[in-house]
């Protein structure tokens, strides 16, 4: 099982409450603009990790708060980005669109709950 306490993602260390894994057919990727193409090339062998993330963000201020949200909010930028957790290990893009968080405000100025997928290069 994968160590959830040390998941890095990108240079930034993140609290992952849940982290779900999947194979999926390999495919070419290509960035065009702010969107990332995944082509489906017949014959081509492998398979990509897809992975499903759930977090929370942490601070020990307000400005603390917001500052580490921003963090993870800059890894959505159609990039590769190096993902550590002991297992899924490579480098991967953040699915463009798939970052999400709960801005409820049921946690106050506390936490922020979110939610992304990553794609392996």
């Amino acid at each position: 099982m994968a160590n959830y306490s040390t998941v890095v993602f990108g240079g930034i260390t993140l609290n992952i409450t849940a982290l779900t894994p999947s194979k999926k057919q390999k495919t070419r990727k290509q960035v065009i603009g702010k969107t990332l193409a995944q082509n489906s090339i017949i014959g081509l062998q492998g398979q990509d990790w897809s992975l499903s993330l759930n977090g929370v963000v942490l601070g020990t201020t307000t400005s603390n708060l917001s500052a580490n949200r921003a963090s993870i909010e800059a890894l959505d930028d159609v990039a590769t980005h190096t993902f550590t957790d002991g297992i899924h290990n490579g480098t991967y893009y953040m699915v463009p669109g798939s970052l999400q968080f709960d801005d409820s405000g049921e946690r106050g100025n506390i936490s922020y709950v979110y939610s992304f997928n990553l794609i392996e290069e």
